[in-house]
């Protein structure tokens, strides 16, 4: 068993007695070092509740990586009632995923997506190979319910670092040789945890992606580097990306157009790394369906340096509270717009401190509701600090008090 990685207590189980209960999430791959099999071993032990674990204090089961690099040949996959302690701990990828982007858009400073003819099918292209950590999602799930009650701790998650190392020819070059990814995916599930994370260099995907996810926290997390997708709108590039299950973005189990509801990104950082520039934006949204809408988003007291659109952009989203964020050096501030099919309404813009870079064409502020049939309603806009950019309100946003101006 991994040295630090699982407590064991009188009488539990062993590691060989739990695996033969059936082959798991996490199968051995070939060309992996022995630390990430035997990673993978105990996440399936996590997943199954084995009492050799130690747990935590919301009850899950502890899994510690080892420190060092490990170089992944497929997803780790997470599962329920777990904790994965990653500090000091790093994760690249040697995956074989298609170095294919699934946007159509060929205007990478279009000031928003054209939906839905901007998606191709994530699932088609990479289906679940196309992340660093997933959690475990059945095949016929729906809604919020695959196992939940997630943890992870530290670690930094760089998809691109092995490539990078290993392609031959200039930067560009090394970088054209990896795959496009996310770092961190959840899908279908609910009560999530992400604390002191680090995402690093991300190329062309998001960061950490809550894709039909119900009850989430993002919090002291490092958010740095981003390769942009040289075919697609700068709006998408989303560090923390909220999505809706829909056919053409689902990971795992059933594309129910299950939204995403209940999440607090807060005490994040999101800019440059030391070798690529910052995100399109910390967070945002950029897909819906019928009545399927973001809900309960709260993002506050983060920092954001260097975003190449709007630092904070969310898109069909309801019941949001962007509040005491510092936004520094950015295209653009905070921008909240409707997108079809669906209105949206009560949203809280208060106490941002804002600083766009000369020349930007975007508003330190903006709400926007794409037409008549697509209002922003109950919208409150007041105590924003804003140098660069100004305040930019559409036709058909009502207001639950005078916006400020």
């Amino acid at each position: 068993m991994l040295s630090g990685a699982a407590v064991l207590t009188a009488g539990g189980a062993s590691a060989a007695q739990a695996a033969s209960s059936g082959r798991g999430q996490n199968p051995s791959v070939a060309g992996e070092s022995d630390s990430v099999r035997k990673l993978r071993r105990l996440l399936d032990l996590a997943a199954r509740g084995d009492r050799s674990l130690q747990r935590d204090a919301g009850g899950r089961c502890v899994v510690v990586a080892p420190t060092g690099v490990h170089v992944l040949k497929r997803p780790l996959v997470i599962g329920g009632n777990t904790t994965l302690r990653a500090h000091g701990a790093t994760f690249t990828s040697d995956m074989a995923v298609k170095p294919q982007t699934y946007y159509k858009d060929t205007n990478q400073h279009s000031p928003e997506p054209t939906y839905p003819d901007s998606f191709v099918s994530v699932a088609a292209v990479n289906s679940r190979e196309a992340t660093l950590l997933i959690n475990d999602v059945r095949d016929d799930c729906t809604g919020y319910q695959a196992p939940g009650n997630i943890r992870v701790e530290g670690g930094i998650w760089d998809p691109t670092a092995h490539f990078v190392r290993n392609a031959a020819g200039d930067d560009r070059a090394r970088a054209t040789a990896a795959p496009p990814m996310n770092a961190i995916t959840f899908e279908h599930t609910h009560h999530v945890e992400l604390s002191g994370v680090t995402v690093r260099n991300v190329k062309w995907w998001h960061g950490i992606e809550l894709n039909a996810v119900r009850t989430a926290t993002v919090s002291e997390c490092r958010l740095e580097g981003w390769v942009e997708a040289p075919t697609a709108g700068l709006w998408h590039g989303e560090a923390v990306q909220l999505d809706v299950a829909t056919a053409g973005t689902t990971w795992g189990g059933v594309a129910d157009n299950t939204p995403t509801t209940d999440i607090r990104i807060t005490d994040n950082y999101c800019g440059a790394s030391q070798d690529y520039p910052g995100w399109g934006k910390i967070i945002g949204s950029h897909t819906g369906a019928p009545d399927a809408v973001h809900s309960d988003i709260w993002i506050e007291r983060n920092l954001i340096e260097n975003a190449k659109w709007d630092a904070i952009g969310p898109m069909n989203t309801s019941r949001v509270v962007i509040r005491e964020n510092t936004i520094r050096s950015s295209w653009g501030g905070v921008y909240v717009k409707s997108i079809s099919p669906n209105p949206n309404e009560t949203v809280d813009i208060m106490g941002n401190d804002i600083t766009l870079v000369d020349g930007s064409t975007r508003p330190a502020v903006g709400v926007n509701a794409t037409n008549a049939q697509l209002p922003v309603s109950d919208v409150a806009v007041y105590a924003n600090t804003v140098r660069g950019g100004g305040f930019s309100y559409s036709a058909n946003v009502t207001f639950r008090r005078e916006p400020q101006r």
